[in-house]
């Protein structure tokens, strides 16, 4: 048997302006010489190598996705009392945080009206919404394409597709980004109280619209969430919905948005493949692949064993909890030739693991899919000479979840 490695657990940190700025040649060295260690930091078993993710992936029964919060949180009396002025049984699981049979009938549900039609339908708005923004800048020469393309693009896609008026939607992204901090742990009693006011908001805003959509149905992901249904299954509850909402959200604006901002930031420091890209815009289909194997933006996610089990060598007890580092299998030289060369020509071969895999592949992975490719398409050909505003301080979400730009500043040539 192996042994986590003591070298490991103490080189591991990711939180480190070291590892953020550059966490795969810690990586690398893990693949090799520790592919599953501890971290106790993060009270977690970190798996760094293709063959080991992917076989955590596929094995539900060993490896659960229920309760699948990065730390153990204990909820506060007072936290506690503002939580029951919403639904009790909140939050349910739904589909990152649920394992079969659950997560087999809430899947088939949200599948039944997240449909591919559906998604490819939303095209032209989203060349629209994506047009409209740069519109807002394009005569400045210089922007941070974080918070001004790259963050709303996807954060007004998902509100519009489930149905969010525009003027809530930052309100509603809010609440939403409140209870993650609850979930994070660490801040003060104070602080999670106002969270947990926020949740309960939440749970009260969507349930206000559900009502609204059974009286009056909409062309919206809400109103076909309400209305969904499989023969022989019940359908989705307030509650169910209101956690899919959350996780819709957050799937469907965080990570699209660092696909698109680290999708930028790669391509301007490879000039000939942005070149490539602008000359030839069906280019960006491969870009995208491109962009989330080298630069995934879900670094991991987590699982816990139901049972004593080895992998790669080492015994894990029951109730372990692993973070699979997706970033690492992308990175992994027996799936990826040269993983660690960024080539946007490079033919995708459908292993990486930027979307997850087996049952809990990234139900939005379409819509992530078209609005990155339309953003690169619409920047590249709209922004002349795009490149990065030289000498400044490039700073990532401080996360162990999300690997993407605080802010990015880029410039191009105005036209006469």
């Amino acid at each position: 048997m192996l042994n986590n490695t003591s070298v490991a657990q103490t080189d591991y940190s990711p939180l480190s302006p070291q590892h953020q700025g550059n966490p795969y040649e810690f990586y690398a060295r893990a693949r090799k010489e520790y592919p599953v260690f501890y971290s106790p930091m993060l009270k977690l078993w970190i798996v760094t190598r293709y063959a080991e993710i992917n076989q955590v992936l596929k094995d539900t029964s060993r490896f659960s996705s229920a309760n699948s919060n990065l730390v153990d949180i204990e909820i506060s009396p007072e936290v506690e009392a503002v939580l029951k002025e919403g639904y009790a049984d909140m939050p349910r699981p739904s589909l990152v945080d649920n394992d079969p049979p659950g997560h087999t009938r809430v899947r088939s549900l949200v599948s039944s009206v997240l449909t591919p039609a559906r998604i490819a339908a939303l095209e032209p708005h989203i060349y629209a919404t994506a047009n409209a923004l740069v519109d807002d800048w394009i005569n400045s020469g210089c922007v941070d394409i974080i918070s001004n393309f790259a963050s709303k693009l996807p954060l007004f896609i998902i509100g519009d597709f489930l149905g969010i008026p525009r003027q809530d939607i930052q309100t509603v992204k809010k609440w939403c980004d409140d209870w993650l901090i609850i979930l994070s742990g660490g801040a003060p009693v104070e602080q999670h109280v106002g969270c947990a006011r926020s949740f309960v908001s939440l749970q009260h805003y969507v349930a206000d619209i559900l009502k609204q959509r059974s009286i009056n149905p909409q062309d919206d992901l809400l109103t076909g969430l309400l209305n969904a249904s499989l023969e022989g299954e019940a359908n989705l509850s307030t509650p169910e919905i209101i956690s899919l909402v959350m996780q819709l959200l957050f799937a469907g604006h965080e990570t699209t948005a660092h696909l698109i901002g680290n999708g930028v930031a790669l391509l301007v420091q490879h000039p000939q493949q942005l070149e490539a890209l602008r000359q030839n815009p069906s280019l960006a289909v491969n870009a995208v692949e491109e962009v989330m194997r080298f630069e995934s933006p879900v670094p991991g996610l987590i699982r816990t064993t139901t049972e004593a089990v080895e992998l790669g060598g080492v015994q894990l007890p029951k109730s372990a909890r692993l973070q699979l580092l997706y970033a690492s299998g992308n990175r992994d030289n027996t799936q990826f030739t040269e993983p660690e060369r960024f080539d946007i020509h490079r033919i995708p071969n459908g292993k990486h693991l930027a979307f997850g895999g087996g049952i809990h592949y990234c139900v939005g992975a379409a819509l992530a899919r078209l609005e990155g490719r339309i953003a690169l398409e619409v920047l590249t050909q709209r922004l002349p000479n795009l490149r990065m505003v030289p000498n400044q301080e490039i700073a990532y979400v401080p996360s162990i979840i999300i690997r993407g730009l605080l802010k990015f500043l880029v410039e191009w040539d105005l036209r006469a």
